[in-house]
């Protein structure tokens, strides 16, 4: 199975080669999607664009980032029919090829960035507090059996964990979300995935879960995630590979 990630769009759409895309099973867009696109009009038109990027039937699964419409957070009818909004949300859903079921988490936003208005046009247009954070996620954790092992587990929000390489600022500051974290290190899914900290990107890890940052695709940047089952083993392998055009 495999998985293209990008992040941080900003009204941009990444430039990644067919290739890729024609390799992946579906595609996580993990937030800040139409910086730039307040009006709805302009919004409309990056989804259409985002449509001929990743046509149907390729599943994109999408969550907003703290700069992007609260709209998105709902199901707009101009969302192409293959775009599935995850914020505040859990799927289960297969893959051909792939024995266990997918197990899909989704939290949009970020906590608030000091020094800007809350609910307003820009960065902390779409935000929470971090114990929002926490007990949404928890709720969604508890639900459906995840720790059950007939699931791969994929938590998929905006904000990174908390002092890991995917959330060091050119400050060279965390500026993670250590809500997110605790939730990591309680639940343990295979794989957890972000964006917003446009500078950090990379892979890393907590405890048995890899972490992954895919940086700006403003700048088309955007990861590849492999996983390939093992016969005998609980865990799959996976690999991560970071690409920049």
């Amino acid at each position: 199975m495999k998985i293209l990630l990008c992040s941080d769009l900003s009204n941009k759409i990444p430039k990644i080669p067919e290739a890729s895309k024609n390799i992946c099973d579906f595609v996580l867009l993990a937030g800040d999607i139409t910086i730039g696109a307040r009006s709805l009009q302009r919004t409309i038109s990056v989804f259409e664009k985002l449509s001929e990027a990743f046509p149907d039937p390729l599943p994109v699964f999408l969550i907003p980032g703290n700069h992007d419409l609260p709209l998105i957070a709902t199901t707009p009818e101009f969302f192409p029919k293959n775009f599935v909004q995850m914020h505040n949300k859990s799927s289960i859903f297969r893959i051909n090829g792939f024995e266990k079921e997918i197990h899909l988490i989704g939290f949009g936003g970020s906590t608030p960035i000091p020094g800007f208005p809350v609910r307003e046009p820009g960065p902390n247009y779409f935000t929470f507090e971090p114990d929002e954070i926490y007990n949404s996620l928890n709720t969604l954790f508890k639900e459906k059996g995840f720790f059950s092992e007939d699931y791969f587990k994929i938590l998929f929000v905006h904000e990174p964990p908390y002092n890991t390489l995917l959330d060091i600022t050119y400050h060279k500051e965390h500026v993670g979300s250590k809500a997110i974290r605790r939730l990591i290190e309680d639940y343990q899914p295979n794989i957890a995935v972000s964006g917003h900290i446009h500078e950090s990107r990379a892979v890393d890890q907590i405890g048995q879960t890899i972490i992954v940052n895919a940086g700006e695709a403003k700048y088309n940047n955007y990861a590849i995630i492999n996983i390939k089952e093992k016969p005998n083993k609980k865990l799959p392998e996976i690999d991560v590979k970071l690409y920049s055009q």
